[in-house]
């Protein structure tokens, strides 16, 4: 189910994403070159927040495991995909507070 770590890597170098990015970028530049300074720092900031979030989200819930709980929602299990979406949506809120709190 899980795809091959190479594809994974690969995805960075999707020619689709990279043709929005970009023109985009170079479009920022010209325009406000500080503005695609912030857009540059944030990228760099935000995999080091998310990686805060998986920590603080294994050390809140050291109990569920994440493949498990796949294989229970691909089987239907109804109470799997409720904690699944839980587990969603708390990871979620605390990346947003993670990001707002790096604002701050």
């Amino acid at each position: 189910m899980t795809a091959p770590r190479q594809s994974r890597f690969l995805s960075l170098f999707d020619s689709t994403a990279w043709l929005l990015m970009l023109p985009a970028g170079l479009f920022l530049y010209y325009i406000d070159s500080a503005m695609l300074a912030t857009v540059v720092q944030w990228l760099l900031i935000a995999p080091i927040l998310a990686g805060i979030t998986v920590i603080v989200s294994r050390v809140i819930f050291p109990q569920v495991s994440i493949t498990w709980l796949v294989q229970q929602v691909e089987e239907r299990n109804l109470a799997a995909g409720m904690l699944a979406a839980a587990l969603v949506i708390f990871v979620g809120m605390v990346f947003i507070g993670m990001v707002v709190w790096g604002r701050a």
